[in-house]
């Protein structure tokens, strides 16, 4: 898996930018390392390392929601209003389930996975 692609998609998936990345950077290592340990082919193709490239892109996204990476719901100064979701965090769990669900051809789904049953 490359990083600096798994950073790409969580850049997409999170809507941040590339300063916002190095800060976070670490978290692209842990997911890959994470996902790495998941899966169960052991030569994957460049098709299979784009799937394990965004399930590791949606984990670190998870693990970036819980760190309180994107709590921000709402900030008022004058006439400037900053709004997000509130569920961001749950939003994040239900893309990674549902993206480790598709690819269970790639990555063991049996186990725990924040607190649940895959």
């Amino acid at each position: 898996m490359n990083i600096a692609n798994v950073c790409d998609r969580f850049a997409v998936l999170a809507g941040s930018d590339s300063e916002t990345m190095l800060q976070w950077s670490p978290l692209a290592e842990d997911a890959c390392a994470f996902v790495q340990a998941r899966c169960i082919v052991s030569a994957p193709d460049s098709e299979q390392t784009r799937r394990l490239e965004m399930l590791a892109a949606a984990y670190m996204l998870r693990l970036y929601s819980l760190c309180g990476g994107s709590q921000l719901s709402q900030f008022v100064a004058g006439d400037v209003r900053l709004t997000s979701s509130a569920d961001t965090a749950q939003r994040a769990a239900q893309l990674w389930q549902e993206l480790a669900a598709d690819n269970t051809d790639l990555v063991k789904s049996d186990g725990f996975i924040f607190g649940r049953v895959m």
